[in-house]
Order: structure tokens, then sequence, then C-alpha cells
């Protein structure tokens, strides 16, 4: 557990980062300055991605996402799931390789599970992808290349605000004359610290048909 809150420290570094360069989102990039000395290397840990639609209007922003790779692992327990993720990242891999915290943390769910998944970007993400331990229930997917929708919300994230907002995402974009690959299937963005009373800032996410 004291792993797993040093951990989150260093998590909610990047997301008081992350909400510092929330404002250059509608320039086509966030930055997010690595802590620790590393800002005035200008490593940055962003999910790469641009604002196709002004969002205000629609109700929801509609994103074109790059590509990264993501560390992912299927769970029941959330603290169980990022244990598994938080050991890959510190060196429970097959290289070794020291990843950096990044925002957001990803839940994914979809007919039969759920994964939750972070980013691995930054210097050493540049360098080499390293493969999960062969006893691992990690497992290094591609993800983005793709167009999404989202919607933000704050609070926690339970089925029936996650069904809310996903209803709402939905019908928004067939209003607007546009569908999403699979409702059924959605993602969370979880920001800011994993131990902490305060307000959690979420997004909830489709996929969109191209």
């Amino acid at each position: 557990m004291a792993t797993a809150r040093a951990w989150s420290n260093a998590h909610a570094s990047a997301s008081r980062s992350t909400a510092r360069a929330r404002v250059e989102r509608r320039r086509g990039c966030v930055v997010i300055r690595a802590s620790g000395g590393d800002e005035k290397e200008g490593v940055s840990y962003d999910v790469p991605y641009d604002v196709v639609n002004g969002g205000s209007e629609d109700g929801y922003e509609l994103r074109v996402y790059g590509a990264y790779y993501v560390a992912a692992t299927p769970y029941e327990n959330r603290e169980e799931g990022l244990a598994t993720l938080m050991e890959y990242m510190e060196g429970g891999n097959a290289e070794r390789a020291m990843y950096p915290p990044t925002q957001p943390l990803t839940t994914r769910y979809f007919e039969g599970g759920k994964t939750m998944e972070l980013a691995l970007l930054g210097r050493r993400a540049k360098e080499s992808i390293a493969a999960p331990n062969e006893e691992s229930e990690v497992r290094v997917i591609a993800s983005g290349a793709e167009l999404v929708a989202a919607v933000g919300f704050e609070g926690n994230a339970t089925p029936e605000v996650a069904e809310f907002y996903r209803s709402k995402l939905v019908a928004a974009l067939k209003a607007n004359g546009m569908a999403c690959s699979n409702e059924q299937e959605f993602r969370i963005n979880t920001f800011g610290p994993l131990y902490s009373l305060k307000t959690r800032q979420n997004e909830l996410l489709v996929k969109v048909e191209v």
C-alpha cells in the first residue's frame, strides 16, 4: 500500500501539470512536464490528440488521437488492477524498464469485462516498449489512431453515472448524424490523485465511426 501511495503522489504531480496544460489543449497539443528535474529537458507525458470541433455547442469534444502504447490489465478490484500496472511500470517487465506516471488513468468497459490502462510515454517509451513478464496479466497494446467523442464530468464514476453520460453522449452524436463504433463500449479517463477525498475529474469517451 505504501508503494501504491507513493506512486499515487507522483501521479498527482502529473495531474497538477495536466491541469496547467489543459489551457493549451485548444491549440492542438497538451504538454505535461515531468517532476523532479525533467521539465528543463522538455520530456512530455501527453497522450496526443487534436480537438476537431468547438465542443461547447455540441456538449462534447470530437478528438483525433495519435498512436501510442498502453499497459493494460483486466481487473475486478481497483487497487489490485493499479498494483498490477504499477509493477510493470516500475520495472517488473522483460527489460526492467521504468516508465513515468502518466495521466489519465483509463478504464475500458466492453462486453465480457473491463480493463485498466496507463499510457507509456516519455523518453523511455520512445527508446523501446518492454514486453511484460510471462506471469504478468499486463498486456502492451497499441492504442489511438482513432476518432472519439468525449464528455467531462466530476465525482465518482459509478455505473449509474457512467450510463447517464454514455447514453447522453450517444444521443448527442446521433443528433449530429454520427454513430459510435459500438454504443455499449466506452472508456473513462480519471485525472488527479488516486487516493484523495477531493472531487475527481473524469471524461467518458466513445469511439466514433469514420
